[in-house]
Parts: structure tokens; sequence; C-alpha cells
């Protein structure tokens, strides 16, 4: 395995080792050569080549490189899916049990991991960030550098969205560490939770100057790249997301990001891993196979060799199949005798179901679709029902189900529309690394998740209080950082 030179983080999880530079090796093997160049924040300016290394770094960071595959792919599902009803924990991970079964508190491996991961990408992207701004190569056009900034700082905003989603108050960290001494690194590195009105402004400040200088929709090299059609997107999804929604705004920005993509004639197409950057998708995460970048997340579903993670739950199934759901089911969970491989309480041993979206576990060549045009269409659907549109929001859910050969729904009114459409994100989105949240922001995690039943119909007491719904802030970053407040509850 290669090993390569990148860059100081700027975390709070990594404060103590904040002027190091980082080397070794991850489950990402034969990793491209990618340089991530750290220079003291007045030395001489980086050269447009090494600008442009800087904001491949970046990306292959974000997919995968020591951050982003877990917290981008793997805890994304763990996050969306088996925390809410589309799924049991699985496997034998203390970490992922508890978070699905709503005791994790501030020691949970994963609550730590995702906290260090976001700020691990964050403080390579503020060094980037900085190191272009300062880039005075005149290789570098304005419009390729006015580029990278957007492509950079959205990557920022997104890392943010998922850390206000996941903890609610956390620190902003805007500008690179001062490694000058160690006093200015622990003035620069040791703040406070900023309020998550705050956070949100600064989400948005970010998504707003990517907006005015990425590339159009049809001029990235691949659905991985930013565009504005991604960054459309990303607002969209924040506006509905914010604690105070903003339904014209999302309408807005849903209305510039749908025209640009066409959804595939065959769901099952968009798993068959021959139709990679395909007009459906908004932002994918590409993954080339191990002699390039793999993704190792697939065999983490998939497979008897070990109890695998992120079992369907028996829910997920019954809702599929009373809706008659099949093409999508068929497409999301597969059903295997496991008879002697191991036990599990949910599940017969001779019908026991896996996530099977994302279906090459040995060669690591399935993308990860970080956003999808129905997830824009149903957020659409929703500022319609907002705006009084019921008829109109249900064109879009019907739209949808009409390609998986699903008949028509009617609303009558404002509560059904919207139940109506929580459920068609639901199976349409499976493993896709939504549903909590779009049960948070709707505010149905309590009441959903309290109800939940096994396979005969019993109460699987989840008992979930409403300080659950944030996680806690990890114990180690306030060992590190005695500014950090405990989320209430904890």
């Amino acid at each position: 395995m290669k090993k390569y030179k990148i860059s100081i983080s700027s975390s709070i999880a990594l404060v103590i080792i904040a002027a190091s530079i980082f080397t070794g090796c991850s489950k990402v093997l034969d990793k491209q050569p990618v340089t991530q160049i750290v220079r003291p924040q007045d030395s001489t300016t980086i050269s447009a080549s090494e600008a442009e290394d800087q904001i491949a770094g970046i990306y292959t960071t974000f997919r995968g490189y020591d951050y982003g595959l877990e917290f981008n792919v793997l805890d994304r599902i763990t996050n969306g899916d088996a925390i809410s009803d589309n799924a049991y924990a699985g496997g034998d991970n203390t970490d992922n049990i508890t978070l699905d079964l709503f005791t994790a508190n501030s020691l949970n491996g994963n609550v730590a991991r995702d906290w260090k991961d976001a700020y691990g990408i964050i403080g390579r992207i503020n060094i980037t960030v900085d190191q272009i701004a300062r880039c005075v190569d005149p290789a570098l056009t304005a419009a390729r550098k006015n580029q990278m900034l957007g492509e950079a700082r959205f990557l920022r905003a997104f890392a943010y969205f998922d850390l206000a989603r996941l903890y609610g108050r956390v620190p902003l960290l805007l500008e690179p560490a001062d490694t000058k001494t160690a006093e200015t690194l622990l003035n620069s590195t040791i703040v406070p939770q900023s309020s998550t009105d705050s956070v949100y402004m600064a989400i948005l400040s970010d998504l707003w100057f990517a907006r005015s200088g990425v590339r159009p929709v049809n001029q990235g090299e691949t659905k991985m790249t930013i565009t504005i059609g991604i960054v459309n997107a990303v607002l969209a999804k924040v506006y509905a997301s914010m604690p105070t929604k903003n339904w014209d705004s999302v309408a807005y920005y849903a209305d510039q990001t749908i025209p640009n993509y066409t959804m595939l004639p065959d769901y099952r197409q968009l798993w068959d891993n021959n139709h990679k950057n395909n007009s459906e998708a908004i932002w994918e995460l590409n993954y080339e196979g191990w002699n390039v970048i793999g993704n190792w997340i697939p065999s983490q579903f998939i497979g008897t060799d070990w109890k695998k993670f992120n079992t369907p739950s028996n829910d997920l199934v019954r809702t599929f199949e009373s809706e008659g759901d099949s093409i999508r089911e068929n497409a999301t969970i597969s059903f295997s005798d496991i008879s002697g491989h191991w036990t599990d309480p949910h599940w017969n041993l001779t019908r026991y179901p896996f996530t099977v979206k994302y279906n090459d576990p040995y060669d690591g060549t399935n993308d990860f679709y970080m956003i999808r045009l129905p997830d824009i269409l149903l957020l659409k659907a929703e500022a319609l029902v907002a705006k009084g549109d019921i008829n109109g929001a249900m064109t879009i859910v019907n739209q949808i189900r009409a390609r998986v050969k699903l008949n028509p729904k009617t609303a009558a009114s404002a509560d059904d529309a919207n139940a109506i459409i929580a459920n068609e994100r639901r199976l349409e989105l499976a493993f896709e690394g939504h549903r909590w949240y779009d049960l948070l922001r709707t505010g149905k995690a309590l009441t959903t998740m309290n109800a939940q039943t096994d396979g005969n119909g019993n109460n699987l007491n989840y008992n979930v209080q409403p300080y659950r719904l944030l996680m806690p802030i990890p114990q180690a970053q306030i060992d590190l950082n005695p500014l950090l407040v405990q989320n209430e509850g904890y």
C-alpha cells in the first residue's frame, strides 16, 4: 500500500497533532497520488498546478481517503437508515447497536468518528481555500480559481450540514489552524459551539459563494464534480432542514435543479453498475475499483462470512409489500436462507434480508448517490403542499410511482399529502442515507420510532426521548476542548 503526504487538519478532533503531517495506510488500496501542500500561512504562495493538486486532494479525501468513505457512505447509511425505521443495526458492533437502540452515550465510537472525520475534512478544506485564495500564479485564471474555491467551500458547507443535523450546535472553524506557536494553535482550534442558526448561516454563505462560481450543470467531468446543479439541490435540502423552514426557497432551488436532470426509465438501472453518472444522478461519488479508489462498503452489507450491518427492518419490508412495490423492494432488499450462520432477534433465518442496492462487495466499483432527482422532486412536492397546491404535489409523487408501475395516489388534505410524500421518499430512497433526516426535519422521529413493531406486531419499545434526536458531543472532544458543552440529556 502506497503512502502519500497529506495536509494538517484543523480539526478539533486532532488538536494535539494539528501541526503534524499525516501518513499511513487505509482501507483504500493503491490510492491516487494526490498531494496536499502544507505551507506556513505567511509563506510563498502555491502555484497553479499545486492548486489543482489541492482541489483534487479534497475530492479524494471527501469520497474515501482517510475520512470520506466511512463518513460519507458507511456512516451516512447507518445514521440515515439504521437509526431510523428502515433498518436494524445488524452485525455485532456495539457502537452501531446502541445507536439503533437509542442508548448510545458520548463514548460511542461512531459518534466520535463522525465528528473527527467531519472536522478532518473541514480542516483540509480550510487549508485548501486559504492557499488557493492567495495563489497569484497567472496560470490560474480567475474563472478557474473561483471554480475551485466554490467547489471547496461547497464541500465544507455539506460537512457542516451533516454536523448540524447530527449534533446540533457545533464549533465553526472557517480558517486554517494557526500553527505559528502552540498558543496560536490552541486559540485557533479551541473554540466554543456556535448557535444552530449561526452554523446554518455559515452553510448558506458557502453555498451562495459556490453557486456564483462553480461549473454549469453539464460541464462537470463526472457527477462527482461540483456543479451549480448540485449546489442548487443542496440549497433546497438545507432550506427544508433548517429549524425555521423556508418553503419558498425550497421551491425556488428545486425549480432551479429539476429541469437539468431526467429519471432513468427503469429504477433497476440505477443499481446495475452500468449506468454511472446517469441523467438522474445529481451528485454521485465515483469509485473505480481497487486500482484507483475502491468502495469497500458493500462488503459490510452483503455476504454470509459474518453477520452484516444495516439489516432491513420488518417495518420497511411490510411497507414495500403493502404498497405492492416489488420493483423497488427487489432492487433494495434480497432474502436468503442463512440458517447455521448466525442468529437474529428480528428475522426468521430461512428468509433473512440483505441490503443490495450496493451489489459489488468484491471489486469496489459501486458508486454512491449523494443526491438523485427524485429526492429533489419530492422536496418540491412538500413545498407545494406548504403553499396549498396538493394536486401539484400529487402529480410529482405519481410521476415517481409510475416508473415502478404503481397506481397513482390522491390526497384529501395537506396531512394526507405529506404522509404520502414521506412514504414515497422512504421507498424510493431507502439505504441512501435520507430517512432519519427526513423524520427529524418533519418532526416525525419520536412518534415513528416509538411505534415500531417486530415481525409479529409487538412494539419494539425504543422509548426514544426528545434529547436523543441529537447525538452526544464526543467525550474525547470535551476532554480536548473545555469550551464545549454537552448536549442536554447526555
